[in-house]
């Protein structure tokens, strides 16, 4: 995909993620959305509401925040630049989509009498806890090298659809929520990557793999190593 045609398809996604928390707060909705939890309500038992509620915990916010700061910046001592960037905007922007549209939709959560857990917030859409899950899963794909590519992406997807079904099977989040929360989380990956794939952006990540100073560049030819350029 090109850098273009990812930043047209994240703008997309976020008219769909806007449109479908319009649309969770219709009556028709949440009617349907309170009767589906309703129906999820009956599954619970000790020991999967013990993994559910572990599932939540591992997708909190500080979680979320403390990832978006320390994953950065150990790829970055381990000299994988170009990868803390994509990581920290990723996780970062994820968020910041989310808490936005949080704000802006002002969706209430499920009644009360449906939780088994306190919400972090009085807001419902998108389900912060699911945008950061999926968030997670995407940093671990793009990390993830060769054979280890596919495990990565078991594991991701295990830990984002546990996530977003524990949101619902907690009673603290509708369907709408954690599907908003995908929207959100591949949104911000799509502009991520397409605004890095970008000339200005590629010369700069480009300097900050090299230590800025690898390479000296002639505006019109190739790159000359820095060692050669002294010699002359």
């Amino acid at each position: 995909m090109t850098s273009r045609s990812r930043i047209v398809g994240a703008l997309i996604l976020l008219a769909v993620l806007f449109v479908l928390g319009l649309a969770a707060r219709t009556a028709t909705m949440t009617s349907a959305d309170i009767s589906l939890n309703e129906h999820v309500a009956t599954w619970r038992a000790p020991a999967l509401t013990t993994l559910a509620k572990a599932a939540t915990f591992a997708a909190q916010a500080a979680v979320g925040v403390a990832a978006a700061l320390l994953l950065p910046s150990l790829l970055w001592l381990l000299r994988r630049r170009h990868d803390a960037v994509r990581v920290l905007f990723t996780l970062g922007g994820a968020m910041a989509i989310g808490y936005a549209v949080k704000i802006a939709v002002s969706e209430k959560r499920p009644p009360q009498r449906l939780w088994v857990i306190a919400p972090d917030s009085a807001q419902s859409f998108p389900s912060g806890h699911t945008t950061i899950a999926v968030a997670f899963a995407v940093c671990l794909i793009l990390l993830a090298k060769g054979a280890l590519r596919l495990p990565a992406a078991v594991v991701g997807v295990v830990f984002a659809a546990s996530v977003a079904f524990a949101r619902v099977y907690l009673g603290v989040h509708y369907l709408p929520d954690v599907l908003g929360g995908l929207l959100a989380a591949t949104s911000a990956a799509l502009l991520v990557s397409g605004l890095m794939q970008l000339p200005p952006a590629r010369r700069q990540l480009d300097k900050l793999g090299s230590g800025g100073s690898a390479h000296a560049v002639r505006p019109d030819g190739p790159q000359v190593s820095a060692r050669a350029v002294v010699r002359r």
